[in-house]
């Protein structure tokens, strides 16, 4: 049974557990289509109308990510700011930041035009504080886009982030490749090692081939 460490449920659930990887994307403000997140939210509230069990609830889970995923990738329109490369280099670099102060070893980033997907582990007991750590990352990464964006005091990221603990090897390897993956599948490149923006920890590069 996992070491769950806190739980807590939002819009989504997160469970925290220790010595366990992380898959976490976090969305831009107003990367989602205001009507897409109002039949998000409906099928979410017609789905919980009826008590639900874990499974059901984690595939549940799983196919909102889908969808959501296909939305931000396919939107022509919208928010858009980490498409320009100040913006990305600026959370790109706040996640080294993330790793040598906070502990947490990042196996995989890519940073996508209206959102970012990572992938990591904590070495100094943390995992409760995942959320509080990733807060703390999104505010300077927040207050510097928005000075370079002129957009000062304005909202940057959403507030909830979507976090899932990987319960395997095999999963971690799984979402390291949605990482590498994600901007071969929005055609933002042909490789994934020609997008810019994504960062393979070296141990598992040999299992992108």
């Amino acid at each position: 049974m996992p070491n769950t460490v806190s739980f807590r449920r939002r819009h989504l659930p997160h469970w925290m557990v220790a010595d366990a990887s992380y898959f976490v994307t976090i969305k831009l403000k107003g990367s989602m289509p205001a009507e897409a997140q109002r039949s998000l939210e409906r099928e979410r509230a017609e789905f919980l109308e009826d008590p639900r069990s874990e499974v059901e609830m984690d595939a549940f889970r799983r196919a909102r990510f889908v969808r959501v995923e296909n939305i931000l990738d396919s939107m022509a329109s919208g928010v858009d700011h980490l498409r320009n490369p100040a913006i990305a280099r600026i959370v790109f670099d706040a996640f080294q930041w993330f790793e040598e102060k906070k502990g947490w070893r990042v196996f995989a980033l890519t940073i996508m035009p209206n959102h970012v997907h990572a992938v990591m582990r904590n070495d100094y007991g943390r995992n409760d504080r995942l959320n509080e750590d990733l807060g703390v990352l999104k505010g300077f990464t927040a207050r510097e886009a928005n000075k370079q964006l002129g957009l000062t005091g304005r909202a940057f990221w959403m507030n909830e982030n979507f976090d899932h603990w990987c319960r395997t090897d095999a999963h971690v390897v799984k979402a390291v490749r949605y990482c590498a993956r994600n901007p071969v599948k929005a055609r933002l490149a042909n490789q994934w090692q020609k997008w810019p923006w994504t960062r393979i920890h070296p141990d598992y590069v040999q299992w992108l081939a």
